[in-house]
């Protein structure tokens, strides 16, 4: 677990020991209680991109047919 140190954006107090990776970057100042997200402990997620090529013609497997086109 590592714990880190950050500087409130909005009054400018210490908050000391902060374990942000277990909330996602966000933080409760301990002086003015605002809660906001530090930028830079976000964690990055990864999304899945699919390349949807619908052109069937070019299609390898003979048993696909082409409805309401040229074959």
């Amino acid at each position: 677990m590592k714990t880190y140190d950050v500087i409130c954006p909005i009054c400018g107090g210490m908050n000391r020991g902060l374990d942000l990776e277990e909330t996602d970057g966000f933080m409760e100042c301990e002086a003015c209680f605002t809660i906001r997200q530090v930028p830079r402990i976000r964690k990055n997620v990864m999304i899945p991109v699919y390349d949807w090529d619908c052109n069937i013609k070019e299609h390898s497997n003979s048993r696909l047919k082409v409805v309401g086109g040229e074959a």
